[in-house]
């Protein structure tokens, strides 16, 4: 059985960060016996000269936590923000454009990953950062960062756990009857940062990006997107019960080319997802495969963004693809289940562009963080994944493409 990377990366965390953190509990409390915690960082009698922001799992999360960056930026303009992230999230950072130098952790094998732990750190020392924002969800691999970088000020989310609320100075409420976006703005807050913009950074795509597409796309005999939707049947490790079963992408699949003669889809996916698409693909007929380009693991994140920007529709599961096509301003048909629509879905005005289908089950949503493991109650089988309905998606796509504006890379 193949076990997922990020399951062994939570196992590391638990078994290996927990004794650490307690460790480093042991000693920050002999060597600061007046301990306390703080309601804010006293951000506007000393500016920030330098900002850490920690942030390893979810390329989604990371697209919205640009809000923060934005927010902090516009308030305080001559500070550097620097970013530790693992690697394979480099790429949507220095997209967005959202540090001043990102750090990377690479978790390839056990000594690589203590090299990059230690460079970074160096570094932190070096630089002497002045906060640290911890925005992962109760990670002791981030705790055990956070208060080794050498920041005076730590800031992270609240949790009643020894190990956590003793290396963490200041706490933020983690309200999850909120949107994301509106508890990321407590970070700012927690920096005096008062007048906000919630929403992430927008990603634009240049006439450049739109010239390499286009060779690339050449290749698959694809000249005019107008006459493609895009598909993308995955979800990321975190929680592979997001995925709506395939038996169903198949229907949607035979419902659109029935009704939508003239067009064709693009399946979308990461290069290590490439055998689950190859399983969808052998469950179609002959003749609907024939009308399906598969260019899964074949564009670069930003050959993918640009994509989604040019395409009429992106029907997605509740996975990281959908934070990317909000940011390019894509119109968006997701599926959720154990997800929540209303801690990640579409915030505001992005509602004018994102569909959402979403049953509500009692059990749903289940990923909640340091709650239960999703799926837990169903045994990952997700009925609220499997009770949406083909028709019910297609009839969406069929508004959403007649209103459709032409586009051309």
């Amino acid at each position: 059985m193949r076990i997922e990377k990020i399951t062994i990366l939570k196992l590391i965390d638990h078994w290996v960060g927990g004794p650490i953190c307690i460790a480093l509990v042991l000693l920050y409390r002999l060597t600061h016996p007046f301990y306390r915690t703080y309601e804010h960082v006293p951000a506007k009698e000393l500016p920030p000269k330098k900002i850490l922001i920690l942030k390893f799992i979810g390329i989604g999360s990371i697209t919205l936590a640009s809000s923060i960056v934005n927010n902090i930026r516009n308030k305080y303009k001559d500070t550097k923000i620097y970013f530790i992230t693992f690697k394979e999230n480099k790429e949507i950072l220095d997209i967005l454009s959202l540090a001043d130098k990102v750090m990377i952790i690479d978790a390839k094998d056990p000594l690589v990953l203590v090299k990059t732990i230690a460079q970074s750190l160096v570094f932190c020392w070096k630089e002497r950062i002045d906060i640290a924002l911890d925005i992962e969800f109760y990670s002791k691999f981030s705790t055990i960062m956070c208060l080794l970088s050498g920041a005076r000020w730590r800031v992270g989310f609240y949790l009643a756990r020894y190990w956590r609320n003793s290396l963490i100075n200041v706490p933020i409420y983690f309200n999850n009857t909120k949107h994301i976006l509106e508890i990321y703005s407590m970070f700012s807050s927690a920096l005096s940062v008062d007048d906000q913009d919630l929403y992430p950074k927008e990603i634009s795509t240049t006439d450049q990006d739109k010239a390499e597409l286009v060779s690339v796309l050449k290749n698959y005999n694809i000249f005019d997107l107008n006459k493609f939707i895009a598909i993308n049947i995955h979800a990321s490790d975190l929680a592979l019960c997001r995925r709506w079963p395939l038996k169903h992408f198949v229907s949607l699949v035979e419902l659109f080319f029935r009704e939508n003669s003239d067009m064709k889809i693009i399946l979308t996916g990461a290069k290590k997802e490439s055998f689950y698409s190859q399983e969808f693909l052998e469950l179609l007929p002959q003749q609907h495969r024939q009308r399906i380009i598969d260019l899964t693991g074949k564009l670069s994140l930003r050959q993918f963004l640009t994509l989604l920007s040019q395409l009429p529709l992106f029907v997605t599961n509740d996975t990281g693809p959908f934070h990317l096509a909000k940011a390019v301003g894509a119109k968006t048909i997701s599926l959720w289940g154990p997800g929540s629509i209303d801690l990640y879905g579409p915030f505001g005005r992005e509602k004018e562009v994102q569909d959402v289908i979403y049953k509500r089950y009692l059990c749903s949503p289940c990923l909640y963080v340091y709650r239960t493991k999703a799926g837990y109650f169903c045994h990952g089988k997700a009925p609220c994944m499997e009770d949406i309905r083909p028709q019910e998606v297609m009839d969406l796509m069929k508004r959403r493409l007649s209103q459709k504006n032409l586009k051309s890379v």
